[in-house]
């Protein structure tokens, strides 16, 4: 991991390659699988992300991370990481609670949802907040609030970090801009800027960009989980990924 520490906090917003798809099917496999779901390079992103900008040992959270794959290894690379997860089922996701607890130990497992009045964590108690395609499932008055938590537990100086899934073409391509820019203006006020990242320059970007990496068709036909294809119909979706450094306030 020496190699990921080295590259620092490329504070800002970026989406997802190929490249850097690759490298981590060469470097963790164990993180990387190649069934072309989204998750598959957003998971290494962020472990690679967070070696970058925290170095070990750090106390470290993931907001919503269900089966805690990247929580668990980042807790075998020496970090003391917290998941904070109601494991309600909420938007296909998971509810075993205790299989988790048993299966990572070392992981500290809350089962609630992440908010400014959770009482079993202090304020400014962590030096990273992270999130793995999360934050596109959350209504717009709940991401409020989870930015306001992200605010009072993250350390001053210390790094908030997320990729979700954002729909650059099919079905909800005009939902999604919305959503994105309530993360982005969030992520600003996190580190105290003025204004939030320009969206639509990165949209442009990632249009004409060969190596933009997008869920496969495989990995549309898992999420469509036997619905009829009429019902669940292919869209471009890629991962936006941004990294925040709160203001030492």
């Amino acid at each position: 991991m020496a190699k990921f520490a080295q590259r620092g906090c490329p504070v800002g917003l970026s989406y997802a390659t190929v490249r850097d798809y690759c490298e981590s099917v060469d470097d963790l496999p164990q993180i990387a699988p190649t069934d072309g779901d989204l998750k598959n390079v957003q998971r290494p992103w962020t472990v690679k992300t967070i070696v970058g900008c925290t170095p070990r040992p750090a106390r470290l959270l993931e907001i919503g991370g269900g089966e805690p794959i990247v929580s668990g290894f980042l807790s075998e690379l020496g970090y003391d990481v917290t998941l904070v997860d109601p494991y309600d089922g909420f938007g296909n996701g998971p509810t075993e609670y205790e299989r988790y607890v048993e299966l990572f130990p070392h992981v500290k497992i809350l089962r609630e949802y992440f908010r400014p009045g959770m009482s079993q964590v202090a304020p400014h108690s962590f030096d990273c907040i992270f999130s793995v395609s999360v934050l596109e499932h959350i209504p717009p008055e709940s991401l409020r609030l989870c930015f306001e938590a992200i605010d009072k537990f993250l350390f001053p100086g210390g790094s908030s970090i997320h990729c979700f899934d954002f729909i650059l073409q099919g079905p909800g391509e005009f939902d999604n801009p919305p959503m994105a820019e309530r993360v982005l203006a969030a992520q600003a006020r996190i580190s105290a800027k003025p204004e939030p990242e320009s969206l639509a320059s990165i949209l442009d970007r990632m249009h004409a960009d060969v190596e933009t990496f997008y869920l496969s068709p495989q990995g549309h036909h898992q999420w469509r989980a036997g619905r009829a294809y009429n019902d669940f119909p292919f869209r471009k979706v890629v991962s936006l990924q941004t990294i925040a450094r709160r203001d030492t306030r």
